[in-house]
C-alpha cells in the first residue's frame, strides 16, 4: 500500500462522560475507531449483509438494537476485511478530580489522543470521521485543538490527525464503528466476551486507561 495515500477512519463511543455512578453514569467510556483499507468494499459488503438479513438498503445497524445473529454476521464481515481497529477503554472510576472537571470534551479528547499516539501508523495522513451533526461543530473544534496539543506535548505532532470531521450515523461506516464499539462495551460492562473475540484478529490497539501510568 502507498504510505502517502490517505486512510479513512470512522469512530464512535459508548458510555457517557458523567461521574455520578450512583445515578447510572457508566463506569467506562469506550471509543472504537475502524480504519478499513478499502472503505468502498466494506460498504458494499454491508449492503450485501442487509440483503442476507432481508433488510432495506437504508437499514441502520446499531449494536444495542441488533440481535445475536446480526451482531455475529456483522462482526464477521469486519473480521474478514483488511482493516485496523483501535480501542480505548477509559475506566472513569479511577479518573483524578482534575480530569473529571473536564467533562465530556476531556474524556473524548483523552481517548482519541491516546489512540492517535498509540497507533502504529502516521495519523496525520488519516481523515477521521466522528458520529455527529452540524450542531456539534464547536465540540469538534475543541476536540481538534486538544488532540493537537496532546500530540505536540508528547513530541509526536505527526500523530495528530489533520482532518477530523462529523458524519451522520446513517453512513454505513459510522454504523461499523458503532457495532465495533458496542462489542467491546458489552465485554467491558457485562463480561460478555463473545463479540469481542470475533474482532480480536483486527485489534491493532486495545488501550485500558486506568490512570495508573501503565496503559
Amino acid at each position: 500500500m502507498n504510505s502517502n495515500k490517505p486512510r479513512y477512519a470512522y469512530a464512535d463511543e459508548s458510555g457517557d462522560a458523567g461521574y455520578d455512578f450512583g445515578a447510572n453514569s457508566s463506569s467506562c467510556f469506550v471509543m472504537g475507531t475502524v480504519l478499513p483499507n478499502q472503505p468502498e468494499r466494506l460498504v458494499d459488503r454491508l449492503l450485501s449483509l442487509r440483503r442476507v438479513l432481508r433488510r432495506p438498503e437504508t437499514f441502520e445497524f446499531h449494536f444495542r438494537q441488533a440481535n445475536a445473529k446480526t451482531r455475529q454476521l456483522f462482526l464477521e464481515v469486519v473480521r474478514d476485511e483488511p482493516c485496523d481497529v483501535l480501542i480505548a477503554v477509559v475506566h472513569k472510576q479511577y479518573a483524578p478530580t482534575d480530569f473529571r472537571r473536564l467533562g465530556k470534551l476531556g474524556v473524548y479528547s483523552h481517548a482519541f489522543a491516546g489512540l492517535s499516539l498509540r497507533a502504529p501508523f502516521v495519523m496525520s495522513q488519516c481523515r477521521v470521521h466522528l458520529d455527529g451533526s452540524g450542531k456539534q461543530k464547536q465540540f469538534l473544534q475543541g476536540l481538534k485543538s486538544n488532540v493537537r496539543w496532546a500530540c505536540r506535548v508528547a513530541g509526536r505532532a505527526e500523530q495528530s490527525p489533520a482532518d477530523i470531521r462529523l458524519l451522520d450515523s446513517g453512513h454505513s461506516l459510522i454504523q461499523c464503528a458503532d457495532m465495533v464499539t458496542g462489542a467491546v462495551a458489552e465485554y467491558v460492562n457485562h463480561g460478555d466476551e463473545r463479540w469481542l473475540n470475533i474482532l480480536r484478529p483486527k485489534l491493532t490497539v486495545y488501550w485500558d486507561e486506568r490512570f495508573d501510568g501503565q496503559g
